[in-house]
């Protein structure tokens, strides 16, 4: 079952159209197989010891266009609207792949879940990139549809442009509200006090999805011009490649909006993060098995107000002890820190003295002690409950020099400056503040656009946490006019004796009486 709490995390509201949509049974649908979860765990094991990437959906391959499937509605305004519906009927999410997306410039699709109460953001020509593909975002539910409006003069260019190919059924992962979502307990939420001093380089990792049925993390990454091209680094054994590359969707600030205390029960459940920041589509720049890099840049820079950072990098052949910051099992990101890097070959060794990694880690970058990226997770046994070594390809000392296709000095060091460290770039400097998570006073110092994805309250550029501490309570102050003086003590002697709720009781025994009285002398003046 997909709770209220996940639906708002995932999506947004589906917006009222001209025209009422028509009922969902009167919808024209293509079901793809049942999900059989027992087969699906085996397998998963099976994955886990050959060292592939997380898969959390099954993808069915298809071909459905507006002029092949589906039914059109001449609305009011005389443009057209073509709905569709794909099910599973026992998937926790649903995905889709459309191998041709030319939307017309008065084109709009949105996809929403079976109850059409939310959908992802709209689609439009503004989302047409090179490759000719489109990939979205998951919706919490085993049905998804597809609805595009489009004026009249464009109906046989939207026909000739959209073809849906590829429907992901998921059956894990992505916050599905059957304990088939989270991660292990000892993971660090990202906003807890240890990850504190890592926000500039927090905002830079994104957990990703790949042919809408696998998963990794990877981050994006500075390149000697500072311009802000979107490089994506993550692990070659992910499975980005040339033909691949274009279905990469990654989701941006996907945080829990509070520190869960390691270890708690709290921890190793669902967290609040949001899914509503990503960005689609993607080009493979570079990738080498031998220290397991793939290098992608992304088809679009992402939205500005997703306040993403670009991490910096060191070519060094050593490295202090720094952090990884990555999203285990496609949950909430978290940050994990080592007591120990040891170079080996084309790896990093590295033990951790505080959190781990799991399946949906791997691609997710090493930092040194200066904050800059050394290498991405490649593989390892490290888990909640054992003391296992994880294994990072060393990419930026052994794969910098070489064929384009194969090395990354080329693209992150494009004016050919030689260095061998650079820091992280963070677009237009943007101020940290006080980030208020609930009532209770619990507050963190990160952007704006960080703390609002997690739910929390911003106060503003270069606040600090005091304004989030809550408001002190004065008990004696019976009347409430701000002060404890006589008035509260003559209303104390007018409630002599209640044994009921009353404000007289002070002290909360359930009797007002001589204790209330020194409870109101021991708070006496101004509140």
């Amino acid at each position: 079952m997909i709770t209220a709490t996940l639906i708002s995390a995932l999506c947004i509201a589906t917006p009222a159209q001209l025209n009422e949509r028509l009922p969902k049974d009167a919808i024209p649908a293509y079901a793809v197989d049942a999900l059989d979860y027992a087969l699906l765990d085996v397998e998963d094991e099976n994955r886990v010891k050959a060292g592939l990437p997380m898969r959390f959906a099954i993808s069915t391959n298809v071909s459905i266009t507006p002029a092949s499937h589906g039914i059109w509605e001449r609305l009011e305004n005389g443009q057209y609207r073509w709905t569709y519906r794909v099910t599973c009927e026992n998937s926790m999410s649903m995905n889709l792949g459309f191998g041709r997306y030319s939307m017309p410039i008065s084109g709009t699709m949105v996809i929403m879940n079976r109850d059409i109460n939310c959908h992802i953001r709209p689609f439009t020509s503004a989302d047409n990139k090179d490759h000719g593909e489109l990939w979205t975002p998951i919706i919490p539910s085993n049905n998804a549809t597809i609805e595009i409006v489009v004026d009249a003069v464009d109906k046989r260019a939207l026909v000739r442009g959209i073809e849906i190919t590829s429907i992901n059924a998921g059956y894990r992962g992505f916050k599905n509200g059957e304990d088939r979502g989270g991660s292990g307990s000892c993971n660090i939420d990202v906003v807890c006090s240890q990850g504190n001093n890592w926000w500039d380089e927090i905002p830079s990792v994104g957990v990703y999805t790949l042919n809408g049925y696998l998963t990794c993390t990877g981050a994006l990454i500075n390149n000697t011009a500072q311009d802000g091209t979107p490089y994506f680094l993550t692990a070659n054994h992910c499975g980005v490649t040339s033909s691949s590359d274009s279905s990469i969707v990654v989701y941006w600030n996907h945080q829990n909006s509070y520190c869960r205390a390691p270890g708690s029960g709290d921890s190793g459940g669902n967290g609040n993060g949001s899914f509503s920041q990503f960005t689609s589509g993607s080009t493979m720049r570079a990738t080498r098995s031998y220290t397991d890099f793939t290098l992608t840049e992304l088809s679009s820079t992402p939205n500005s107000s997703y306040e993403v950072s670009y991490s910096g990098w060191s070519r060094a052949s050593s490295a202090s002890v720094g952090a990884g910051i990555h999203h285990p099992s496609t949950a909430e990101k978290r940050i994990s820190f080592p007591d120990y890097i040891s170079a080996s070959g084309e790896y990093w060794n590295v033990n951790w003295s505080e959190g781990t990694t799991e399946p949906g880690s791997s691609g997710s970058p090493l930092y040194d002690g200066n904050h800059r990226i050394v290498g991405q997770l490649c593989c390892g046994s490290a888990a909640c409950g054992n003391d296992s070594n994880d294994y990072y390809g060393r990419s930026m000392y052994n794969s910098w020099t070489g064929s384009s296709g194969s090395s990354l000095g080329s693209w992150l060091d494009p004016l050919g400056t030689g260095q061998t460290t650079l820091d992280t770039y963070n677009p237009g400097a943007l101020p940290i503040g006080a980030c208020c998570i609930g009532t209770s006073g619990s507050c963190i110092q990160i952007r704006e656009a960080n703390c609002l994805a997690g739910g929390g309250t911003w106060m503003g550029a270069d606040s600090d946490c005091t304004l989030c501490e809550p408001e002190p309570t004065c008990e004696s102050d019976i009347n409430g006019d701000g002060y404890t003086n006589v008035s509260d003590l003559l209303g104390i002697v007018s409630e002599w004796g209640n044994n009921g709720s009353s404000p007289a009781d002070v002290n909360g025994d359930g009797y007002v009486g001589v204790a209330d009285i020194l409870a109101v002398i021991e708070g006496w003046g101004p509140c």
